[in-house]
This record gives structure tokens, sequence and C-alpha cells, in this order.
């Protein structure tokens, strides 16, 4: 995972709330609207809803409708246990606020605090799906170009499909059938989406987590059970808004099954502090994925096609820096002239500022926060002058890369 993933993501998939429950006049509003959602459902021929989802941050993103405004861009994510919404669009609609509660990190006993609106009216254009729901306030922008984050549980009451290679939604009336193949059980615990998986013959619990863009990360405290390819190596730490975590990198030496899908020899990163697995995009990308809420069943489908770009690609040379890298990694000239960079998980640009020939300092934008180290970035030539890939540079001297050019 690159410095600008850790950034952006790990400070929303590894962070909670412990929201309160909605208001009794509340539910009797979302069961008259879910009333008329099922009817919607009913009356079209594909007896499903599908909502378009945007993956190329590596997050679901998704367009919601608010009181009849918008669309606002809210990253879909089962690893949030209530609904987020940016402090900034909060004031824009004049929101209501209805109480307060700590936001906390799992493995860390580290909590800030939280302000809660109700937000009416919730859903997607051009469907019945709507909903008066509770959101807490955070900074969103200051850390991702979005609007907020819409919990899983919006859609708890129906059978929901997330479907990563044809980038859509589907929301249906129904349930999984237990004695399928490719259908397993996950726990029943309020509000996450958790289930145990198999790593080298480990049973792991891991949290579903789409608010991940990486792949696997898992508690520190496996290491001694596993077996790796090589000793893992010091990462760059994780840190959420509450709590900060030491990471290191590895390569299992095994499988890792989730449910019937099996990865070999799969990269994953170890953290101390959380004490489940975290499944984020890399698991998920090339899944049809249904989620049964109502009878705790989930199941996982492998696709062999997916519209999702294919990280392992021809690596190329070039006189010039522009082009894509290894991990969705973008150098570009923005509007000044100025060479940027750009990661798909973290979809801000970065000015590039000369230190001296192919060695550059990444500035962060004036208002975004950057709670962990940014690297400088080298670019690496060969013997013919030509650019192959580049790599981070930290203060310690640790190194990240090479990550090879794969396309101008």
């Amino acid at each position: 995972m690159n410095i600008e993933t850790k950034i952006t993501t790990l400070l929303i998939c590894l962070t909670c709330f412990l929201s309160s429950c909605q208001t009794r006049k509340q539910k009797q509003i979302n069961t008259t609207v879910q009333e008329q959602t099922n009817e919607q459902i009913r009356k079209q021929s594909t007896q499903s809803i599908v909502i378009p989802m945007d993956l190329s941050s590596r997050r679901p993103v998704v367009e919601l409708m608010i009181n009849g405004k918008g669309p606002y861009k809210f990253i879909f994510d089962t690893g949030s246990m209530t609904h987020v919404i940016d402090e900034k669009l909060v004031r824009e609609m004049e929101l209501e606020i209805v109480g307060e509660d700590p936001l906390i990190t799992p493995g860390s006993s580290s909590k800030l605090v939280s302000k809660r609106y109700l937000v009416p009216k919730v859903g997607f254009s051009q469907t019945n799906l709507l909903k008066d729901l509770e959101m807490n306030a955070i900074n969103l922008r200051s850390m991702l170009p979005y609007d907020g984050i819409l919990s899983g549980m919006f859609f708890e009451d129906y059978l929901l499909t997330m479907d990563y290679p044809d980038s859509k939604l589907e929301v249906a009336l129904g349930t999984l059938n237990q004695n399928d193949n490719d259908v397993v059980s996950f726990l029943q615990k309020p509000r996450v989406l958790n289930l145990n998986i198999d790593i080298a013959g480990n049973t792991i619990e891991a949290h579903l987590d789409t608010g991940n863009p990486a792949f696997i990360t898992l508690p520190y405290e496996l290491k001694d059970k596993l077996k790796f390819k090589k000793q893992p190596e010091k990462g760059n730490g994780i840190r959420t808004p509450a709590a900060t975590f030491k990471t290191w990198n590895a390569q299992i030496d095994g499988d890792i099954k989730v449910g019937g899908v099996i990865y070999k020899d799969a990269k994953i990163i170890l953290a101390e502090g959380p004490k489940t697995a975290n499944l984020g995009f890399g698991v998920l990308k090339n899944l049809r994925t249904t989620i049964d809420r109502k009878s705790n069943l989930i199941k996982f489908e492998k696709q062999e096609t997916s519209n999702i770009t294919n990280e392992k690609q021809t690596p190329i040379q070039s006189p010039t820096y522009a082009g894509i890298y290894e991990g969705d990694r973008k150098i570009s000239k923005n509007d000044n002239g100025d060479w940027v960079y750009r990661n798909a998980a973290a979809p801000i640009d970065l000015k590039l500022v000369e230190i001296e020939k192919d060695l550059y300092e990444m500035k962060i934008p004036e208002g975004v926060r950057a709670p962990i180290e940014i690297p400088k970035i080298q670019f690496i030539r060969n013997d013919k002058n030509l650019i192959t890939s580049l790599a981070f540079i930290y203060k310690d001297g640790r190194k990240d890369g090479p990550h090879k050019k794969i396309s101008n």
C-alpha cells in the first residue's frame, strides 16, 4: 500500500461511530418508504434496482440525492458502522443536530467526538429508495474529494449485490440459499459485516470493508502463526483521526480462502492493534458479492471478466515522467504546467517540486490533511536514459519501490 492510500483510506476504513438508534418516527417513515421501494422492485422485470458505482478510486462511490438536491458523491462503505457527511455540506444544508457520538478506532482506546445530524430524504435518483438518516459529521473533504460515507446498513432490508466487475449495486427482494456452494454465514454482530476466512490453515475473523482500497490487512499478533515468502518488512504505518498503528508488509506463503475464492501467496499488511482481518478492494474487485443481512448470509462469485484494469501489465520505458505506474499511480502536468502525482486510491493531485534531477518533493494542497509523512519521489532511468519506474524515499532512508511504468 502506498503513502496516499494510507492518508485517505485507513483514516476511514478503520474508524467507526458508536451511533444511537433511529427514532421511532424515523423508523415509521422509513418503513413506509421501504414498502414503496418493494413495490417498485416487484414491478420491474429485472426484479432489482440497479445503482451505478464508480470504482476508479478503488472504493465504490455512488451518487446520492438529499432532500431533492444533488447528486452528491458518497463512498459506499460496508466497513462503516454509521453514515457520515462532510461538515461543509452540513452547513450548506443547515441540518438539525440531534446528538453526539464518540469516534473510535478498533484496537485503540483513543476517542474523538462527532456531532450527529438528521439528514432528510436520502436516496437515489429515479427510485423510491429514500430514507431519513442520522449522519455523523467529520471534515471528510480535507481527506477525500467526497461528500460523505453511506454505511452498508442502508440496504439492511434488501438483498444487495455488489457487482465490482460491472461497477454496479443491485438491490432486490428475496434471500440467499444457505445450501448453495458459494454461500457462507457471517457473524451476527450489530451493524458490521464480519465472517471467518482461512489463512494458510488458520481460521481468522475478517471484516468486509469496501472503504479499504487495499487488499488484506491482518493483525500483527498472527505473525508467528503464518509462513511468509520472506521476513516481513517495516511499513509506513496506519493513522486514523483517533489512533496510530505500526505496520509491516509481507507476502503469505500459502492460500487465503474467502468463501470458495482462493488467493495464492497474497501480499498483505500486518498491523499492530486491530484484532480482526480487513478485506478490501483487492479481494472484491473480481467478485459479485451478495449480502443477505436478514439471514446473515453472504455469497462470493468469482467473475472471469472485469471492467477493472488488471495491475499486472507489461512494463514500458519512455523519455518523459508522464504516464501510469504500477499501483494506479499517475504522473501528469496540470494546467499550470507543473508535474503532479496522483494515486487512484487518493484522487488528489500532489504537486512535484524539483530538488535535483529526477528527485522531487510532493506538496499537499492547502486545506488537505496529511497525518503521516509524505515521501520524496525518485524517477529511475535505465542505461538508455529512459524513465522505467519510480520509487518513494522516506526521511529514515526507507525506500518503497521501484514501481514500474506500464503506460504513457
